[in-house]
């Protein structure tokens, strides 16, 4: 049997595994909606459980991703406009700019009201109006080491006295909100609806943190009110409010009707665009960890939008990148976006053989085979000519980096200038050994491993590759036990300085994860920390990237290419580097759904083999 055949028989197999399996979603654990419908309900899934909906503590993407469900934040990305541009989302204007980028002055809107609950004595509008004290006790959580945030760094030696503050909270006992009335300088209420933020330094950039899911305001009366339990009871002001959630099967969110008055003239249905947002009246996420599964019901009309992992790909993507025939006759769209991220394998720089041997890491990346990960991913990734994705200043696709290239031979050569001459270490007269952490234990990380190892046995060296769980993995890289590793850095903002950040020595131990130091580097960091965006500001970026293309700190491995599907009763949806901007914007047909999954037919295995 062939393998193509082999392969196509065990998806078969597969997917009636699957079929079993969505029988149990649609039929066993799915919320029963009532008899009157909510209106306009969109249905999504994500891959990855949502572990919380308190804001400063949701690191994982698909809990950032969610939170601005329940959550506003002060400023916004425009949902359309590319570059992106920040506008205002809980103010009344762009904040007023002093001291040159060093303090902002704010402005709340007149309209902005949390969530009906328990938690208020009145419960009326004014009982829940969105205050200054609010925003500035959301900007001190960020910063209070009882809560363990690991947006902690968006804060960090930024604001005016905010480490004090981070200080103060070590010996304050858990549920002692009173540290919280510390004034500091950096964080000042002019009035309800004005405030004031000074910087320890001026920041162009500052303003993009306050567009992140982290920074997102929430009641300070629910988190004293909820306690611990405050991530399972969200209390916001943002365009929907949590009705269900059902750990490890799906979690709901109604419309809620008092969000602030905002609307979408983009819309594509004209009715949508004298609606206040949001435009759903019901968002049901599934948590479904399995692709195939998500695969499957898509394929029903039971989920908008699929995304596509490996495995999808491989049954509905031809080599030509396009979709069956059969699929395209559904009015079904396949959309490709690259990720505003950057897959790497990291040198751990306190390494006593890596850190200091530039010829070894240079010959590392002259043995790394980029083309055999792209083709393994079935094209899910593109190969990264540095630190930036597209889409950020300073990213320059022309740009070529003479050792992120396969060269074998090339790379033998460094072996010989990194004194391993055809991989033997002198000391031992052994074969150099190396070892490679990988942040995960499925067969794909298991593979990522093995191609790893088998690129560089070409160059005599023994690598050892170990698949941890990600508790473990993350441990180790705290405690420096890791030679090589496998990492990726989503960007959360879109300037280069986030990326570059990486690798700033002031970062090392933090999300410089390979600890990497250069004093020529550090400076040039530092130039452009206070400057507002220019071309000057962009040549600098420019030669950071040569220096970090020669000094080898990583090898640049690629960015994602992400794959999705639509049906045509799904609306607004726009390509976003940013998730948790769209759902505010999303709507969706629903006689048109209900008429197309009425005619569906089933779908054999062949129709949906794009080949």
């Amino acid at each position: 049997m062939r393998y193509s055949d082999r392969k196509k028989l065990i998806l078969t197999i597969v997917f009636a595994v699957v079929a079993v399996v969505l029988l149990w979603i649609l039929y066993g654990g799915e919320h029963k909606e009532g008899s009157a419908s909510p209106g306009i309900i969109l249905y999504t899934a994500d891959g990855e459980r949502v572990k919380t909906l308190d804001p400063v503590l949701a690191s994982d993407l698909a809990s950032s991703n969610i939170v601005t469900t329940v959550f506003d934040t002060l400023l916004q990305y425009d949902y359309i406009k590319r570059p992106y541009i920040l506008k205002p989302s809980m103010l009344e204007t762009m904040p007023e700019v002093k001291d040159n980028y060093k303090r902002y002055i704010f402005t709340l809107r007149d309209d902005l009201y949390f969530h009906p609950d328990r938690c208020f004595r009145d419960n009326d509008l004014e009982d829940r109006r969105v205050t200054s004290d609010d925003v500035i006790f959301s900007i001190l959580r960020l910063a209070d080491a009882r809560l363990h945030s690991s947006a902690y760094w968006l804060v960090r030696g930024k604001i005016a006295g905010i480490d004090d503050f981070r200080t103060k909270t070590l010996n304050a006992s858990e549920v002692d909100y009173s540290v919280y009335d510390i004034e500091i300088a950096g964080l000042r209420k002019l009035n309800d609806r004005q405030f004031e933020i000074c910087l320890e330094q001026p920041d162009p950039r500052f303003l993009y943190i306050l567009a992140m899911p982290g920074s997102a305001v929430v009641s300070r009366k629910a988190v004293e009110y909820y306690g611990d339990g405050f991530a399972e009871n969200p209390v916001g002001s943002g365009p929907f409010m949590l009705k269900e959630w059902l750990r490890d099967h799906h979690i709901i969110f109604d419309r809620y009707p008092d969000f602030r008055e905002e609307y979408f003239p983009e819309a594509e249905k004209e009715s949508d665009r004298t609606r206040k947002l949001p435009l759903a009246d019901r968002l049901v996420c599934y948590s479904i960890r399995q692709p195939l599964t998500c695969w499957m019901l898509f394929l029903q009309g039971k989920l908008d939008i699929s995304r596509l992992d490996k495995d999808n790909l491989d049954v509905v993507l031809s080599k030509s990148g396009t979709i069956a025939p059969a699929l395209i006759a559904r009015g079904i769209e396949l959309m490709r976006q690259p990720g505003f991220e950057i897959q790497y394998i990291g040198y751990n720089f306190d390494d006593a053989k890596l850190g200091k041997n530039i010829a070894l890491r240079r010959a590392i990346n002259l043995a790394f085979n980029l083309d055999s990960r792209i083709a393994h991913s079935n094209q899910q990734m593109a190969p990264a000519p540095g630190p930036l994705p597209p889409g950020v200043a300073g990213f320059d696709p022309e740009m070529q980096n003479k050792y992120n290239r396969y060269d074998v031979e090339a790379a033998k050569e460094q072996m010989i200038l990194a004194g391993y001459p055809d991989g033997i270490d002198p000391e031992t007269g052994a074969p150099l050994k190396l070892t490679f952490d990988l942040n995960g234990n499925s067969p794909m990380h298991r593979q990522l491993g093995e191609m790893m190892a088998g690129d560089l046995k070409k160059i005599g060296i023994e690598l050892e590759y170990r698949l941890n769980n990600s508790p473990r993995f993350f441990q180790k890289l705290r405690q420096s036990e890791m030679q090589l590793f496998r990492l990726s850095w989503a960007g959360d903002y879109p300037d280069a300085e986030n990326f570059l950040q990486l690798f700033y020595s002031g970062n090392a131990g933090g999300s410089n994860r390979v600890n990497f130091r250069d004093a020529e580097f550090d400076r040039m960091f530092e130039t452009i920390l206070p400057m507002a965006d220019s071309p000057e500001r962009t040549a600098i970026y420019k030669k950071m990237v040569a220096l970090l293309m020669e000094k080898q700190p990583w090898i640049f491995e690629s960015y994602p290419i992400r794959f999705r599907l639509k049906y045509p009763w799904m609306q607004n949806y726009r390509e976003c580097d940013f998730d948790f901007v769209r759902w505010k914007y999303l709507s969706c047909d629903p006689d048109m759904r209900r008429k197309m999954v009425k005619e569906f037919k089933p779908l054999s295995f062949s129709e949906l083999n794009a080949e």
